[in-house]
């Protein structure tokens, strides 16, 4: 049974007590996970994802707390490897980690980082902070990173650490809603080796769940388990996590001329920080396809067939919703009480 989460947004002027109210209302209401994107060097609107979700742990108690993504070669893996574990022990081991290479230069600059290596760069550090999480002391030389004798301690609550789900493979969906951003479809076979190595996907988007999206979900995990059968490593579908978050717009209201009005300042206000400029500028227009606005019928309509495709997805565990309004708890609380009664879960 795919469950239902929701994910936030950066590059709006949604402030953080509100986030954090938005947490705690979707567990009270009983839904499965909340996620949170993040960068460290972009002019947009954002506080540290880590941050946040150290202060959603302390304030929830149930739900799933997963990033969406958070760049890793953007960190040293040392420090990085003692942020997860602090998350994890707050959240008592609710924290997923979802991973990407990032893929905005500029940010790379910024942190003197080389943006070619980026992709080299995170399978290393990922594979130090496993080694950082399950061994007593490590010592290790790589092409990027020599450490000697580091201990870290404590442990993560997770083990063998907490789940590590990678980002992106697939662009073809991005494509059709940012035609100048030089995207195409097809899997990376570096990225299928990363996925096949780690515990699930976060596919790229924005994906409207179509016909041919939910192929292009089967495609990728078949693809991953072939190159984890040829590494010596069977996954099965119970095992492995495929969450499809942060890619559906969705704003309920019976009133268009409203929808229309909410959507708008909500993208306005993401093109004014600068947050669509670094996805491929994405039109409005575009951005709609790929989610539900209008009557809580219309939005229902939607997800049910978003829930019948992915039940059809090996791996699929859940779906996670992004609010196209500045007021998302208020969108949260109409979606619960005129949305939900009318969905197939």
């Amino acid at each position: 049974m795919v469950e239902i989460g929701f994910a936030f947004t950066i590059g709006s002027n949604i402030d953080e007590p509100m986030r954090q109210d938005f947490a705690v209302t979707m567990e009270e209401m009983g839904y499965n996970s909340m996620w949170i994107p993040g960068f460290i060097s972009r002019e947009i609107h954002g506080y540290d994802m880590l941050d946040i979700l150290s202060a959603l742990a302390v304030r929830t108690k149930r739900i799933k707390l997963g990033t969406i993504v958070l760049q890793v070669p953007l960190y040293h893996p040392v420090d990085l490897a003692r942020r997860i574990v602090t998350v994890d022990h707050l959240s008592n081991g609710r924290f997923i980690f979802g991973v990407g290479v990032g893929g905005h230069p500029t940010e790379f600059e910024h942190m003197g980082v080389p943006y070619e290596s980026r992709g080299r760069r995170t399978d290393e550090m990922l594979e130090i902070m496993r080694r950082l999480w399950t061994e007593e002391e490590v010592d290790f030389k790589g092409e990027f990173y020599e450490l000697k004798g580091v201990v870290q301690k404590p442990k993560p609550i997770q083990k063998p650490h907490p789940k590590i789900i990678v980002g992106g493979g697939f662009h073809g969906s991005a494509a059709r809603f940012a035609p100048g951003a030089g995207l195409s479809g097809g899997f990376a076979s570096r990225w299928l080796k990363r996925a096949a190595r780690w515990d699930g996907w976060l596919p790229g988007g924005p994906l409207t769940l179509s016909e041919q999206d939910a192929q292009t979900l089967k495609e990728g995990v078949k693809q991953i388990k072939t190159v984890a059968q040829a590494n010596g490593r069977t996954i099965k579908d119970e095992d492995y996590d495929l969450t499809v978050a942060c890619f559906g717009l969705f704003n309920i209201n019976e009133d268009m001329n409203q929808v229309r009005r909410e959507v708008s300042d909500w993208y306005n206000a993401r093109v004014a920080r600068g947050y669509h400029q670094v996805q491929g500028n994405p039109s409005l227009e575009g951005l709609e396809k790929s989610g539900g606005f209008g009557s809580p019928e219309v939005v229902a309509k939607v997800l049910n067939r978003w829930l019948r495709l992915m039940n059809e997805v090996p791996a699929a565990k859940r779906i996670a919703i992004l609010f196209a309004s500045l007021d998302p708890l208020w969108q949260l609380e109409k979606f619960n009480t005129q949305v939900k009664p009318l969905l197939e879960l």
